[in-house]
């Protein structure tokens, strides 16, 4: 009779998700801007930011979206230049190469260079994905784990919609399961697409 009141399956996840007022149109081409994370006592590992990333611009891909890269952002705002000099002195011919990289990253513009670069662009929308690492209270060995996964058009900062899922760790996930499921639990709504 203990054993009926045992949980040996893990908890499903269920995403909690919102469109907005700008959902009736479709948004694309979108920025993905980097993933950000929040924790309470230990950070996100760099894999757990790269992982969401990368799947949440694979799922938006797969579903129609055109998703331009922060690393192509940076690229647009930066110049790099290579200067080769030759240098013959008797018999010995010598090369020296200098590279020079000049110009801001996204992360330093402005807010409002930032909107005007990515208008620039022809980008329509700007994804926004984070990880939440948090403790359940009176739960030392467990956490809960929050994707949230947002898409906002770019004129006027009105949401698409929005998406978010909670995984806890512990006796079922470990943390790099909990970050992979509540990921994939936020894209896979259908109520997104």
């Amino acid at each position: 009779m203990l054993l009926a009141a045992c949980n040996f399956t893990p908890p499903t996840p269920v995403a909690r998700v919102r469109r907005g007022p700008a959902a009736r149109e479709f948004t694309s081409p979108l920025a993905a801007l980097p993933v950000t994370c929040e924790g309470t006592s230990m950070g996100c590992m760099p894999g757990y930011l790269y992982g969401v990333a990368s799947a949440t611009r694979i799922a938006l891909e797969y579903g129609g979206y055109t998703v331009v890269d922060g690393e192509l952002i940076n690229a647009e705002l930066r110049r790099r230049t290579t200067r080769t000099r030759e240098s013959q002195s008797g018999t010995v011919a010598t090369s020296e190469t200098q590279t020079e990289v000049t110009g801001a990253v996204w992360s330093d513009l402005p807010l409002l260079q930032q909107r005007e670069l990515l208008t620039a662009m022809g980008v329509r929308g700007v994804l926004r994905a984070q990880v939440a690492l948090g403790t359940p209270h009176g739960m030392a060995a467990q956490r809960t784990v929050t994707v949230g996964i947002s898409l906002a058009r770019i004129e006027d900062d009105l949401l698409v919609w929005q998406s978010q899922c909670d995984v806890e760790t512990g006796d079922f996930h470990s943390e790099a399961q909990a970050v992979d499921l509540a990921t994939r639990c936020a894209l896979e709504s259908a109520t997104l697409w």
